[in-house]
């Protein structure tokens, strides 16, 4: 299964079937041994992907999604604390876990600012075609602003992410690809300059001595873990909301409008307790990440032998042989999820099964707090405030109209979005009701 026709082959298939590849027809495996573009042990379900969560039994290969991988150009040569283990993974996650608790202090501020200016902007258009791009940078100005002392240009962040993942080990010439790497190796210099010269530079720079992190490799760090890991993620799971809100009857719709207004007007606007309250509002944000994850697929590589005992059969797994852990059917896994293939926006309301714990976001359970041995994320907190905040201007005080009607295949290369780009021919913000929610006083803490 490993040789470079059937490497190919398996790639393909994993880019015009998505993650349906991985179960063959009829069945419903926990574990399957594939080659969706490498040989790999597939974990299907809720017992079998804990192998690919667990540090014991697994350790990250570096820059690498299994068939695709990281730039090391586009990194100049960094490695960030997602791709490391051990040791050295430990110190840059320090590292992130301090960034973002300093950038934490001024988010709130910074957040409703942009919400303001961008929403106002996009009601200006005559329609907004680019939507998904303008969500990116909402989010990238806000937290380079928080962690840095000042924005950087969302463009420039943008064409920089572009061109991350741009190494393919396939023979298929992807020209593409390569051309977004050298654009983002020209981004480069800019996006160092304009880090170099923020008011927060210094202060990264005593974090990065203090974490024993090299400057460079920890801005790279830094940046890798707040674009790619956060704010990417974070777009993709505002744009899929937006586009699953259009799959809901208006009964559906009203009702998740109603109760988070209710619950803004309850406590004056946008704050850590309304968040807090928005009961309704998470459960549909939690609904949308399980059916449609920003990352299908964990890759790893066995750090022992392994014996991965389903049901049916035991399979033997070798030191340094890949595995991946399928998110996107571990949450579909009908002896925790019923009905798991439908989306019901209320699923998490009641929580007397305690499905939250059985939800992977963005890598580990949901109810699990980062630590410095996992790879769960650090910024877990700060996505949820930022997601649920721009959900609930959006819903209480925007309209809009889709230009197409969302479908989704589940395919890869739109990371759990629907498979064409999401499209807006009118939108309308009330910025003087929104401005009121988004006041920045001390006693609207976050």
């Amino acid at each position: 299964m490993g040789g470079v026709w059937s490497n190919t082959y398996g790639f393909i298939k994993g880019v015009t079937d998505g993650v349906h590849m991985m179960k063959p027809e009829g069945e419903h495996p926990s574990v399957v041994r594939t080659n969706p573009g490498l040989p790999v042990v597939a974990l299907m379900n809720q017992d079998t992907i804990q192998y690919a969560l667990n540090p014991e039994t697994y350790k990250k290969e570096p820059y690498s999604f299994g068939p695709v991988g990281v730039s090391k150009d586009v990194l100049r040569g960094h490695c960030p604390s997602m791709f490391s283990n051990d040791e050295d993974h430990r110190r840059k996650k320090a590292l992130l876990v301090d960034a973002y608790k300093q950038g934490e202090k001024s988010l709130s501020s910074i957040l409703f600012n942009q919400i303001k200016a961008h929403f106002g902007e996009w009601s200006r258009l005559k329609d907004v075609p680019d939507f998904e791009e303008r969500v990116f940078h909402i989010m990238s100005e806000t937290l380079t602003e928080a962690l840095f002392g000042r924005k950087i240009d969302g463009q420039l962040c943008f064409t920089w992410l572009n061109g991350l993942i741009t190494e393919a080990k396939t023979w298929i010439p992807m020209p593409s690809l390569a051309w977004k790497r050298r654009q983002a190796i020209k981004a480069i210099p800019e996006l160092l300059k304009a880090i170099e010269t923020a008011p927060k530079y210094r202060e990264l720079v005593q974090l990065c001595h203090t974490h024993g992190v090299e400057v460079e490799e920890g801005i790279f760090t830094i940046l890798y873990g707040t674009l790619f890991n956060g704010c990417a993620a974070q777009t993709a799971a505002i744009v899929s909301s937006v586009a699953r809100l259009h799959t809901l009857s208006d009964a559906e719709k009203n009702e998740i409008i109603q109760t988070t207004l209710q619950v803004l007007e309850k406590h004056g606007g946008v704050s850590e307790e309304s968040l807090g309250d928005m009961k309704t509002l998470e459960s549909f944000i939690l609904e949308v990440l399980r059916l449609h994850p920003p990352v299908f697929n964990y890759w790893v590589l066995a750090r022992k032998d392994l014996v991965i005992s389903p049901e049916k059969e035991n399979i033997k797994v070798c030191k340094g042989e890949r595995m991946l852990g399928c998110c996107f059917f571990a949450q579909r896994d009908g002896s925790v999820f019923p009905d798991p293939d439908r989306f019901r926006w209320n699923r998490f309301l009641d929580e007397q099964g305690g499905q939250k714990k059985h939800l992977f976001f963005p890598r580990g359970s949901f109810m699990e707090a980062a630590d410095l041995n996992s790879h769960q994320c650090p910024g877990q907190d700060i996505g949820f405030f930022m997601m649920k905040t721009t959900l609930s201007v959006l819903l209480c005080y925007c309209s809009w109209e889709l230009k197409d009607a969302p479908v989704w295949s589940d395919k890869p290369i739109r990371v759990g979005n629907p498979d064409d780009p999401v499209r807006l021919v009118r939108f309308n913000f009330r910025s003087e009701q929104a401005g009121r929610a988004l006041v920045n006083t001390s006693a609207k803490k976050i």
